[in-house]
């Protein structure tokens, strides 16, 4: 019995020993793998000299080392970004292009104050997570900024007729491609950049800070104390302009939502609908005809 007993605990053991010799080469397996990972960074596609304005042609792709790669390297989905930089040193041919590199780095190394192009403001909007496309909207990203107003002494016709009672709310974009400088105190989407008392992920904050030209910083403030402001996250690389954007109120709802949907199908589908289509009903179900004897 006590042979019995002996030859257990042994098979126990080894069993357990090899439990956990597997795990360690597992462990090592992955952390020497991890080691030697590789990553797409940006990187020059030619000799840029130092001032040199980038163009997409200086623009490339290498691939290094995922240890060696910091909050200061430009990712693939970030090369369009760089265009239209100044390149503030000389950056060899296949040598990684880094935010430090160009005239307004990324993590705003020098404070906000020199991320600022000339001839335009940093300005601060009060947002909530809606607002802000629930946190999705980042430092570097082109929003329209979108205002809610109830105006007073407005017809439903939509003329203004001073003295009147009635009032109506109008929604219209106020700007569009504007730039995100910041959110909340975050200038970074690296969360190794990101400041002190920022959120991990950049994700929870109650301002967002953009560049506009004075004007239009006018005209955000007076917005912003008259009405509710939304943000409309852009592609990153759409650089397009509604020219007849009009104002929305509950009149142009009803009378036009019928034809918006209509646009909208023929947008989707292009293969169904013609401009001049309606919007296809309902299929109609004919009754099965009665068998008589």
């Amino acid at each position: 019995m006590k042979q019995k007993i002996i030859l257990l605990a042994a098979l126990l053991a080894g069993i357990a020993a090899f439990v956990l010799s597997k795990q360690t080469q597992e462990m090592f397996k992955e952390k020497f793998l991890k080691q030697f990972a590789q990553v797409r960074v940006v990187a020059a596609s030619r000799n840029i000299p130092v001032g040199t304005v980038l163009t997409l042609n200086d623009i490339g792709a290498m691939s290094v080392f995922a240890k060696s790669v910091t909050g200061r390297a430009v990712l693939p989905d970030e090369y369009t970004e760089l265009v239209g930089k100044k390149t503030r040193v000389f950056i060899e041919k296949e040598q990684a292009i880094l935010w430090s590199d160009v005239d307004m780095p990324y993590g705003g190394t020098g404070g906000m104050s020199g991320m600022i192009k000339p001839g335009e403001r940093a300005v601060a909007i009060p947002v909530d997570s809606t607002a802000a496309v629930s946190g999705h909207v980042k430092p570097n990203d082109h929003v329209d900024i979108i205002g809610t107003f109830t105006f007073p002494g407005v017809t439903k016709g939509g003329t203004i007729s001073a003295g009147q009672p009635l009032s109506d709310t109008i929604t219209l974009t106020i700007l569009q491609d504007v730039t995100v400088m910041a959110t909340g105190q975050v200038m970074s989407r690296r969360p190794s950049e990101m400041q002190s008392g920022g959120d991990r992920f950049g994700s929870q904050y109650s301002s967002v800070t953009v560049g506009v030209t004075p004007r239009e910083a006018e005209m955000l403030v007076f917005a912003h104390q008259k009405g509710r402001l939304t943000l409309s996250l852009r592609n990153r690389e759409d650089v397009s302009v509604e020219q007849q954007l009009e104002n929305v109120d509950f009149q142009k709802l009803e009378k036009n939502f019928n034809e918006l949907n209509r646009v909208r199908q023929q947008r989707l589908h292009p293969q169904l609908l013609s401009p001049s289509s309606p919007v296809p009903a309902a299929p109609r179900t004919t009754p099965a005809p009665s068998l008589g004897r």
